[in-house]
């Protein structure tokens, strides 16, 4: 089956030029190195039309960058986003752009995503109004329409987003996104800022949309218990490398890489009497100067001198199971 979304080798890279002070401090220690930021490394894989990819590691490992470049709000360094057959990195502008619209964000910030100057019914049905989706006979209607879906009160249309608790500025967020009937949305830590009882509303409420509109999903967060809830496949990153790749089911009863086995066994379980919990050990490296090999060599308890040299392929280790990891050829 064609996916619906293909991510191949996929990067990207941030330049700083050196300011003053550093160009002052090169004439004295007879050099400038200009910074590189390795947000995103050679990224690949492939979501089917209906399907939930939940995407996680730890925070600066390059999923919002990763995100974005499929949402087209970054240009890619390397590599090619292809989009039901069309390749958004190549083709002509229109039809680039008619493809993008059907992939749509959530932010992770539900007020800084928001215009604050702009009223609720603008800020839902603008796009739609602009790309002729709605007449302007029509504008009000399909507004009370999209707000109702995602379970806010149409009068309350007129009122800006400061007048909003978090959960119905989510909502909000959401109905700006589904005004242009977009297929696929990136939802970037779309919960992460609510409270617990608005989380499992907000979370019921995209399990919803899924069933009624047959919406895709690449769900982008840190909280492992979401992700399990949400998703129907795992990709997991660190340092802007996918290193597992697997079905929920499988990634949760038994992981392959030795950084998802990490991941795993910090989340505390009722059934974890006086457990022992520790940290990763060592710091997540610099995206600047990553470091060689395998990047979780460093912090890897199993890392041997071939996982120092040289970097470990995302390969094929069972059916509908990828994983990064030197140990497997053993």
């Amino acid at each position: 089956m064609q996916p619906l979304l293909e991510v191949d080798a996929l990067s990207k890279r941030f330049r700083r030029a050196p300011d003053l002070a550093t160009r002052l401090a090169g004439r004295i220690t007879g050099g400038v190195r200009e910074e590189v930021v390795h947000a995103v490394d050679a990224v690949s894989f492939r979501i089917a039309r209906g399907e939930v990819l939940g995407l996680v590691g730890e925070s600066g490992c390059g999923k919002s960058t990763l995100g974005r470049m499929i949402a087209g709000l970054l240009a890619p360094s390397a590599g090619r986003i292809v989009y039901d057959g069309v390749d958004l990195t190549a083709a002509r502008a229109g039809a680039a752009a008619r493809a993008a619209l059907r992939i749509q964000m959530i932010f992770q910030d539900p007020f800084a995503s928001l215009n604050p100057r702009m009223r609720v019914a603008d800020i839902v049905g603008e796009a739609a109004l602009v790309h002729g989706m709605v007449g302007a006979q029509d504008y009000a209607a399909f507004v009370d329409d999209i707000l109702r879906r995602v379970g806010l009160d149409p009068s309350c249309k007129r009122r800006f987003p400061h007048q909003f608790s978090g959960g119905q500025r989510q909502r909000i967020g959401v109905a700006r996104a589904l005004a242009v009937r977009p297929e696929f949305l990136i939802c970037d830590e779309a919960v992460s800022a609510l409270d617990v009882s608005i989380r499992a509303q907000v979370l019921n409420l995209f399990v919803e949309l899924k069933e009624t509109l047959g919406l895709t999903y690449l769900f982008i967060s840190h909280d492992l218990g979401v992700i399990e809830h949400m998703s129907d496949r795992i990709a997991v990153m660190y340092l802007g490398r996918i290193v597992e790749l697997a079905s929920a089911r499988e990634f949760f009863l038994m992981p392959n890489h030795p950084y998802s086995r990490a991941l795993l066994e910090e989340v505390p379980r009722l059934d974890a009497r006086r457990a022992q919990y520790h940290p990763i050990r060592g710091e997540i490296p610099s995206p600047i100067d990553p470091p060689p090999g395998c990047h979780f060599h460093p912090r890897c308890p199993h890392a041997f001198e071939r996982c120092r040299i040289e970097a470990p392929a995302l390969r094929v280790i069972a059916p509908g199971r990828w994983s990064a990891c030197h140990r497997n050829d053993a």
